[in-house]
């Protein structure tokens, strides 16, 4: 059975909306640095669940916003132990001339299984520019919730974590050198350890 499989299931048993906690995001704010430099009419893919919240601000930036609930299709899916490369063709359902400078991961890495990692990379880094930013949050501890945290931009550098349910499942605790192998094609551009246990990286789509 999949970890998709068993936080599904954890999930329907016990759903519980948590008090947002606010957070200071260092790997958000060298994000937008970045983005303001590259100016407006920038592509960004949202791997996460629609917030209307963060569509409002990102299209006062002048973005234009795609997204594709990785979390959500997979748990629409037939149970598999593996992923193949296949899902993530098929979960992007923009036209493939369109390219992306930025994807926001979010905590989606501590749901997917090493060779799933790697088979979305792949797919990620045909459908990014050279250049493009990745921003992906991962947690340092033996345990995550058991769905996807709901992230609510709330300024340039400060995030709202928005937990959805009390009930956890074992983190994969990616290493740094682990991730740069995983995620061929991309490169660790900045990382920042956060006080709460979650580890921000924000990667660059080589050249080539």
């Amino acid at each position: 059975m999949s970890w998709f499989s068993r936080g599904r299931k954890a999930a329907a048993a016990q759903i519980e909306e948590e008090a947002p906690e606010l957070h200071r995001s260092l790997g958000l704010t060298a994000l937008f640095e970045s983005m303001r430099r590259r100016g407006q009419g920038l592509r960004i893919l949202d791997l996460g669940s629609a917030v209307g919240s963060n569509v409002e601000f990102l299209s006062q930036l002048g973005c234009k916003l795609y997204i594709e609930d990785l979390f959500a299709s997979r748990t629409a899916a037939p149970d598999e132990e593996i992923l193949g490369p296949e899902f993530f063709e098929q979960l992007l359902t923009q036209p493939d001339d369109v390219q992306f400078d930025v994807v926001l991961a979010w905590d989606l890495f501590n749901y997917l299984q090493r060779k799933e990692l790697a088979h979305l990379a792949t797919v990620l880094r045909k459908r990014c520019r050279p250049g493009a930013l990745l921003l992906a949050l991962v947690s340092i501890h033996k345990q995550v919730p058991a769905q996807p945290i709901r992230f609510r931009i709330r300024s340039e550098s400060e995030l709202l974590y928005e937990r959805r349910t009390s009930v956890e499942r074992p983190g994969p605790r990616y290493a740094p050198a682990e991730l740069n192998s995983l995620l061929k094609g991309f490169r660790v551009d900045r990382s920042f350890l956060l006080r709460h246990g979650v580890q921000e990286y924000l990667f660059v789509r080589e050249e080539g």
